[in-house]
């Protein structure tokens, strides 16, 4: 399933819905995935409200919907942008061959070991598919994909044992 399909789904159950009769004011700003085996069919999808600067988080497990508690926002803008879902035309099986491509490019000694996708509209961006790869020797690449064109805007690679604080 797609994150068009996983959205779709999750906006058509009955959660989501009386979630919205309440809460008109939350607008779609993610959807995350991870790529492995046991979670590939798992959504997860993000709305924001500017009214109450929390994030619900309802999740699509094939089809089962769980919605999480409200959370306070992580950004550093003074909103979140909301994903503009109409004008999107990289699906996920798209944003991991353009992945394929660029880790074959400039990082194929790298042995991976996971990777999570995150659709979001980021006001430096716009709408992009935000992958990290967690490698094996412990570093990140992270790879931002236009969600629109599939122009690779930015990849970069650190090694995790810098992100000490």
């Amino acid at each position: 399933m797609d994150f068009k399909q996983a959205i779709g789904i999750t906006e058509n159950s009955k959660e989501f819905k009386d979630f919205s009769k309440k809460n008109a004011h939350y607008y779609l700003v993610h959807v995350f995935s991870t790529m492995d085996s046991l979670n590939d069919n798992v959504w997860q999808i993000g709305y924001y409200s500017k009214e109450t600067d929390k994030l619900v988080v309802f999740e699509n497990n094939n089809d089962l919907i769980l919605i999480h508690p409200a959370e306070d926002a992580l950004k550093k803008e003074e909103y979140i942008q909301m994903l503009e879902l109409d004008k999107l035309k990289i699906s996920k099986s798209d944003a991991v061959s353009i992945c394929d491509g660029v880790l074959k490019e400039n990082y194929k000694y790298e042995s991976l070991n996971k990777a999570i996708f995150l659709l979001q509209n980021l006001p430096e961006y716009g709408n992009v598919w935000n992958i990290t790869i967690i490698t094996e020797t412990f570093s990140v690449i992270n790879i931002k994909i236009d969600a629109i064109t599939g122009k690779v805007v930015k990849h970069e690679k650190q090694n995790l044992m810098n992100w000490r604080s």
